[in-house]
């Protein structure tokens, strides 16, 4: 008799993530495989997922049961469409949720990915034992998710989390690529980083960053970490602008929500301490109502796998809905 599985799928622009996983929680088979959205657009990747997911399945003697799926905004989660993501070329209004309901003849769960991480976080990770925690992640991009009551929240038309698209230097600021002025993501996000980097070091300012990349164009946010842990003081004043206004970010959150864990994860929060100990002493500066003491944040848990645990959950919470079973 075949194994009972749930199929999780985290899609991102380079490289997708997928995972079977019994009821009881015993992964049974993981796998990434590159997106490759320049060849054949949605129809060929979504083809390659399925693929992939029915070797897995059958190399594990498994029985997919229901699937979950993590994916760039902006999504119709409604009605199960990819909206048109900046990274998925050719993706609009491309009904994923039914192409593995047909496929799999199984209950089918989408969200974005910043919440599929919140969730994987939440059960798996840096969240177990809570009720209510906002995860962000601090990449190319800035995302959120928001989990209450043990629930993710979405919000109207699903768009609650976009913390990285808060106003936080309305006068002055970089335009956002979503058509703002001053949002945090044009300040904190890896590419701006790398931007603002760029922008002193073609200004004329002295820095060990041209060294370590070789030159001014390859520098990124990564340079930038590399060049504060030698001492660097132009890469040093990047770094605590980018702290400062993250903590500012942050702060807002907790003052609005008072979640038991703030949790950071993405490609900037690799930096560990660095990123990590400016933001546990400058976030309660900036918050008046809530005891210092009870303001948490933390690093993620489970780096890449975040999303696709994630994804996992929802496909449980998918075969749950579907058969009214308890949690599983």
């Amino acid at each position: 008799m075949k194994t009972k599985v749930a199929a999780g799928i985290d899609i991102g622009g380079t490289k997708i993530a997928l995972a079977l996983e019994t009821l009881g929680g015993e992964k049974t088979a993981r796998r990434r495989i590159p997106t490759r959205v320049e060849i054949g657009g949605a129809a060929a990747t979504v083809e390659n997922i399925a693929l992939a997911l029915e070797e897995m399945a059958d190399q594990s003697d498994g029985e997919i049961i229901s699937v979950g799926i993590g994916c760039p905004s902006p999504l119709d989660i409604e009605n199960g469409l990819v909206m048109s993501p900046s990274n998925l070329r050719d993706w609009d209004r491309f009904p994923i949720v039914r192409f593995f309901e047909e496929r799999f003849d199984v209950p089918v769960a989408l969200d974005n990915d910043a919440n599929a991480a919140a969730l994987g976080e939440f059960v798996y990770g840096a969240g177990r034992g809570c009720r209510n925690i906002v995860y962000i992640t601090v990449s190319t991009g800035i995302g959120g998710g928001i989990i209450l009551g043990g629930e993710l929240f979405h919000g109207v038309a699903a768009s609650a989390g976009e913390l990285g698209h808060t106003i936080v230097q309305p006068d002055g600021g970089a335009r956002c690529g979503c058509g703002s002025i001053g949002c945090l993501e044009t300040i904190c996000a890896g590419t701006h980083i790398a931007r603002r980097a760029k922008e002193k070091l073609k200004g004329g300012a002295a820095s060990l960053m041209t060294e370590i990349a070789g030159n001014i164009d390859d520098v990124t946010a990564e340079t930038v970490v590399e060049a504060v842990r030698r001492g660097d003081e132009t890469a040093m004043e990047i770094w605590d602008e980018t702290c400062r206004f993250l903590a500012i970010g942050i702060a807002n959150i907790v003052t609005l929500l008072a979640p038991e864990k703030v949790i950071v994860g993405g490609g900037v929060a690799g930096a560990g301490e660095l990123l990590f100990a400016p933001l546990k002493k400058l976030v309660p500066q900036f918050v008046s109502m809530i005891p210092a003491d009870k303001i948490r944040i933390v690093p993620a848990e489970l780096a890449a796998e975040s999303g696709v645990c994630g994804a996992l959950v929802l496909a449980k919470k998918a075969y749950r809905k579907k058969h009214q079973t308890y949690e599983v």
